[in-house]
């Protein structure tokens, strides 16, 4: 019944039908849409803010560290970063929640196939959840665990073996207040180990 009054509501349902297409975006991957914006290599390692309902296409190839900060979470805010370019430079890209913001305590268990970037159909997006699995069922696979208090996304662009080759993917969604869930289509190059640092953190 409290959300009865809410969809009565014009601009409440109007929200509301907006979270809920945002929503099913990040179940689903598809970015149809959102605005696309590429950033070469120069704009990336110089860092930018990203922002709701934006896909940034970006040239980062690992050479330079390169900061993003996240927008504000709010509600229904989605945003996708993807490399176009392989990146396993060595350096360290961030992605930063906004003043106040953290990551939605979440685990990820990203699979390793050792098949490199040939064999597409075999890719699959991970996305956070709440519970933490028993079981991993994929040999190799890298289980990522954020914490509640964590609000930084750390990945070092490992040279040789890594999953941020072309066309890896972050998709960040805020379901709730100041909260950041997170989804991963990783991209091998090499045996597609997971990069040195995959990892978040609070600072």
């Amino acid at each position: 019944m409290a959300n009865t009054a809410r969809v009565s509501n014009g601009a409440s349902s109007s929200a509301l039908d907006q979270f809920s297409k945002k929503s099913l975006k990040f179940s689903t991957s598809d970015w149809n849409g959102l605005t696309v914006s590429v950033k070469d290599d120069t704009a990336t390692d110089t860092g930018f803010t990203m922002a709701d309902n934006y896909i940034y296409e970006s040239q980062w190839d690992g050479g330079g560290a390169s900061a993003i900060v996240l927008p504000e979470a709010n509600p229904g805010v989605l945003t996708v970063f993807r490399f176009i370019v392989q990146a396993d430079g060595g350096a360290t890209i961030t992605f930063t929640c906004g003043s106040g913001d953290t990551f939605e305590a979440q685990h990820l268990v990203i699979p390793v196939t050792n098949n490199g970037d040939g064999l597409t159909d075999q890719r699959k997006v991970i996305r956070g959840h709440s519970w933490n699995p028993s079981v991993v069922n994929h040999v190799g696979a890298g289980e990522m665990t954020i914490a509640a208090a964590h609000n930084r996304l750390s990945i070092a662009a490992t040279a040789t073996n890594n999953q941020t080759a072309i066309g890896a993917e972050l998709a960040f969604f805020c379901e709730n207040d100041g909260k950041w869930r997170m989804s991963f289509l990783g991209s091998e190059l090499g045996s597609g180990a997971i990069n040195a640092t995959f990892a978040t953190s609070t600072v």
